[in-house]
This record gives C-alpha cells, sequence and structure tokens, in this order.
C-alpha cells in the first residue's frame, strides 16, 4: 500500500503539472505587449513545484527491494 506521503506528491504533481501547462500555454499566447510575464513566472514555479514533487516521490522508493543475497 503506499503512503499518505506519496500520494499526497503525486497528486499535487500533477496539479501543478497541468496548471504549468496551462499558464505557460497562457504566457505563449498572450498578445498585449504590456503584460503577461507573470504568467511566465507563475509557469516557472509551478513547473519547480512538479519537480519536487517527483524528486519526493521518487527519492522515497530508492533502496526498497530486498536484497537476495548469494548464499541464500
Amino acid at each position: 500500500m503506499k503512503s499518505l506521503k506519496d500520494i499526497l506528491a503525486v497528486v499535487i504533481g500533477l496539479l501543478a503539472a497541468a496548471g504549468a501547462i496551462f499558464y505557460f500555454y497562457k504566457f505563449v499566447t498572450f498578445t498585449d505587449l504590456q503584460g503577461g510575464h507573470n504568467y511566465g513566472w507563475l509557469a516557472l514555479g509551478l513547473a519547480a513545484v512538479a519537480f519536487a514533487c517527483g524528486l519526493i516521490y521518487f527519492l522515497g522508493h530508492v533502496n526498497k527491494e530486498e536484497e537476495i543475497h548469494i548464499t541464500q
């Protein structure tokens, strides 16, 4: 069974990745010359959150397998 940390990391990471894609799209398609850079910063921040959640999830599964010794 997965731990609560894994489930939260996956859910928050997926939501942050979806938000990053959405705000990056808004940043790229912004037509007004006066602004739109806030969308870029928001997309970058959400991408960083998604990356951090991915690290938390994948690094939590390192060396979780049982070692099988040659003498067994």
